[in-house]
This record gives structure tokens, C-alpha cells and sequence, in this order.
């Protein structure tokens, strides 16, 4: 990930300094009021690279939001990305100790917060210190003694810095992400209602499960994502290779999903393709420093296609023992592997645009998660369906989903009755989408990701 190319001298950090003290005059010149100065702490001459980008991204995400939980108002903002680091400036009109505070609570959150350097200065120009606070100095990164007397005496190498610092980054991107995941399982398992499905007022058309199994099943995976998401960013060999070489985590996963939920199917379809998309998202990261959704659900498809066409062609025909292989010896159905194979269009071409259409019409999140569940159920053809019925069903539960939104889905109290009343004619029916949840979970999953990551 790093290049030497990269590298800064001490001229050119010197002259980023005197730029950065330019443009904090001309913002406080012009606003006249308290101003956030974030950039990051990091050892070394190399002072941008991928993971830095992306602690940083992740620093711009949690300041940006616990100034909104406060009603702190951005009078302006600016992003600087230069080879000497990355800034961010923040106008803010609130009292300067009242941002300071904000910023230190940020600070002193996680190992990744004692990355961060905000300054935050007055009207005046003049900087808030801790101690104007009644707080102590920040600490050493590496061990508990204040940061200045570990720098003034060189206690640590710049080397053992470096190294500690990667470490942090690179542990808050795997988290990060693992944290999307999760947000994005929990999401679906509690948007309510949902047709036919589990949700937090009754389980659809399920005997064996509720919502406590969901919740026990997602605590169960969630850290093999981060597993597969770090194979993805160490790997260094070819795509078919890193898709062959988490298929053990995919199956340790679902065992621990069975152990979970004794023995209840919750997640299986969604550890195949959530892993895979975390697995491609960590290596393309690699390589480009940024996650686009589209190109990473593509490459999916391009290097999983010849092995999932060889799984299909070892399937015994004569004897076909799950529910998937079934459904592709009797009609030729491929399922979620078939989605896989041809790039998740569903999720690229449906569910992410809708999405952010949704989002932009200031509805609560639960109910824009129902409305692109909703939009996915009319438009694709839910395997889960099909296996509990038939292609009849099918049809009508997609027509069904397509009536509910011409009145308004979960976005009128007319949809929303709807939708209550949908549930009940899918339990008498036998009906679940639940290939069209796990659709869901993979849309939300991409929605975090890029609203952290600014892809």
C-alpha cells in the first residue's frame, strides 16, 4: 500500500504548515467563528496511504456526527488531500469551548480517536487548549505517559510508531466494516412490518424462528465478515485463489450460525454473498484506496463465475440434497449463486439506487428499508419463494409488492396497512421472501460503507 514516491521532507511539511495556518486566517477572517482544524497524527515520512485515507474518512464521519447530535451548526467545511496529509476544516457556530470539548470527547473515544489532531480555534485565532478545559495533555501512542515527554526524550522509535499506527488503522477499517455488516443484518431483522418475514412484532411464515434467533444468529457470524475482510486486504494473489480461500470461513460461519439458533437456517444465504462482497471490497480497497460498489460487485461476478458453473455442473442431478440444488435440477433456477455470478445486478441496479432515491425524501430509516424491500421483492425473483411454493406464488407476491407501492408502501399510512395486512395473507400462504431480505441486507451493507467511506 505505501510508495516511496510518497514520502515528504521536512521542507515540504514546513510549507504545508505555514499553507494550513493561511487558510485557517482566511476562514476565521471571513466567518468569524469557531473553527475545527483535523488532520492526523502519523509517524514517519510517509504520511498518505489507503489506510490513513480511510481513518481519516472514518474521523471526518464520527466529527461531522456528534456535531450534528449536539445541533452544532457547519457554517462551511473544506477537505484538503495532499501527500503532506489530509485536513479537514469545519466553521462552526457555537462557542469555542464548547467545540474543544466535542473534539475531545472524539479524541479520547478509541484507539483510532488517539490518531486524530483537532485544533480547534477561536474567533481570535488563538487555540482552545486542554488545560483552559481543566483536562490533561493527550497521552503517548504507545505507552500511558504524556505524549510530550515521550517525543521530547524519543522514548519510542519512529519505526515502532510507524508500525503501531498501521496496526490501529488497519484494525479500524476491518472493524469498520464488520460494524456495517452487522448494522446492516440488525437493520433488516428489525424493520417491521415486513411481509411474510421476521420482524420485531411477529416471525411471517416461520414456525422454527423469531426475532430473538435473528439477533442470537447475527451476533454468531458477524466476526467471520471481518475475517473474510481481512484476507481481502492481505491478499496478494488472484481472485478465483481469494474467493477459494474463504470458503472454510464461509462454512465455519454458517456452523456457528446452526450452533446459534439450534440448528435454525437464519443467515445462510447472506454469509455467502456478504461475505463475498466484503472479501472483494477489502482487495479492491487495496488497490485503489476507495470502495465503489458497483466495480466491486462486478468483480465478484468475474472471478466466482467459472467456479460456481463448475458447482452446478458437480451437482448429482439424481440426487439433489439442498433446497438450491433443487430448484436448479427441476427449473434451472441458480439462486444467490447465479446473483453472485452475474455481479449482484439486483442490488446494483435496484436496490442501491433505490435506495438513495428513498433516502433523499427524508423518511426514517426503517421505513426506507421496507420501501427498497418492497422495490426488490416486485422486481426480482425470490428463491426462497419458489422453494416454500411455486412459480405461481411467486408472481403473485411480486404483483402484490408492486400494489402496495403504487399506494405509497411504507410511506403512507394506506402502504403501511397494506403491507400489515400482506403479512397476514403471506403466513396463511406460506409465503417469505427471504432471498429478497438478504438483497436488503446487502443494499443497507453498501449504503454504511459508502456514507463512512465517501466512496
Amino acid at each position: 500500500m505505501e510508495n516511496t514516491l510518497n514520502e515528504v521532507n521536512l521542507e515540504e511539511m514546513l510549507a504545508a504548515r505555514e499553507q494550513r495556518v493561511a487558510k485557517q486566517q482566511k476562514l476565521l477572517n471571513i466567518y468569524k467563528q469557531a473553527l475545527i482544524c483535523f488532520t492526523m497524527n502519523i509517524p514517519g515520512p510517509i504520511k498518505v496511504n489507503h489506510l490513513v485515507k480511510s481513518g481519516f474518512e472514518t474521523g471526518c464521519y464520527h466529527l461531522e456526527k456528534i456535531l450534528s447530535t449536539a445541533n452544532y451548526p457547519v457554517l462551511a467545511q473544506e477537505k484538503t488531500w495532499e501527500k503532506t496529509g489530509l485536513e479537514a476544516y469545519y466553521v462552526i457556530g457555537k462557542d469555542s469551548l464548547a467545540v474543544k470539548r466535542l473534539m475531545v470527547e472524539l479524541e479520547s473515544q478509541d484507539a483510532l480517536g488517539r490518531l486524530f489532531d483537532i485544533d480547534v480555534l477561536k474567533p481570535d485565532g488563538s487555540k482552545v487548549s486542554r488545560e483552559e478545559l481543566g483536562l490533561p495533555g493527550r497521552l503517548c501512542l504507545l505507552c500511558d505517559k504524556p505524549a510530550q515527554e515521550c517525543a521530547r526524550s524519543r522514548t519510542h522509535t519512529v519505526v515502532d510508531l510507524m508500525k503501531h499506527v498501521q496496526q490501529v488503522l488497519e484494525d479500524s477499517l476491518l472493524d469498520t466494516v464488520a460494524q456495517c455488516c452487522r448494522q446492516a443484518l440488525q437493520a433488516e431483522a428489525d424493520a417491521t412490518p415486513k411481509p411474510g418475514l421476521v420482524d420485531r412484532d411477529n416471525p411471517g411464515a416461520h414456525k422454527d424462528m423469531n426475532h430473538d434467533t435473528f439477533n442470537k444468529s447475527i451476533v454468531a457470524i458477524t466476526p467471520y465478515f471481518r475475517q473474510m475482510a481481512k484476507v481481502g486486504l492481505h491478499w496478494e494473489g488472484d481472485g478465483q485463489a481469494l474467493f477459494k480461500a474463504i470458503r472454510p470461513l464461509g462454512s465455519a460461519a454458517e456452523k456457528a450460525m446452526f450452533q446459534a439458533t439450534c440448528n435454525v437456517n437464519t443467515h445462510k444465504g447472506i454469509i455467502f454473498s456478504l461475505g463475498l462482497m466484503v472479501t472483494f471490497a477489502l482487495w479492491y480497497y487495496r488497490e485503489k484506496g476507495t470502495f465503489a460498489p458497483e466495480a466491486i460487485m462486478e468483480l465478484c461476478g468475474k472471478e466466482t463465475k467459472d467456479i460456481l458453473n463448475q458447482d452446478f455442473a458437480n451437482i448429482d442431478k439424481a440426487h439433489p440434497k439442498t433446497h438450491g440444488e433443487k430448484l436448479y435440477v427441476q427449473h434451472g433456477f441458480t439462486g444467490i449463486r447465479g446473483e453472485a455470478m452475474a455481479g449482484f445486478p439486483a442490488v446494483r441496479n435496484i436496490g442501491l439506487p433505490a435506495i438513495k432515491e428513498f433516502s433523499k425524501q427524508g423518511q426514517d430509516a426503517e421505513k426506507v428499508h421496507i420501501q427498497t424491500l418492497l422495490t426488490l421483492l416486485e422486481n426480482v425473483e425470490d428463491s426462497n419463494i419458489l422453494i416454500r411454493t411455486n412459480a405461481e406464488m411467486l408472481k403473485y407476491a411480486r404483483a402484490q409488492a408492486k400494489n402496495i407501492l403504487s399506494l405509497g408502501g411504507a410511506f403512507t399510512d394506506a402502504g403501511l396497512n397494506a403491507i400489515w395486512n400482506l403479512n397476514e395473507d403471506f403466513i396463511q400462504k406460506n409465503l417469505s421472501p427471504g432471498g429478497t431480505a438478504d438483497l436488503l441486507i446487502s443494499t443497507i451493507f453498501w449504503q454504511r460503507l459508502t456514507t463512512i467511506y465517501n466512496a
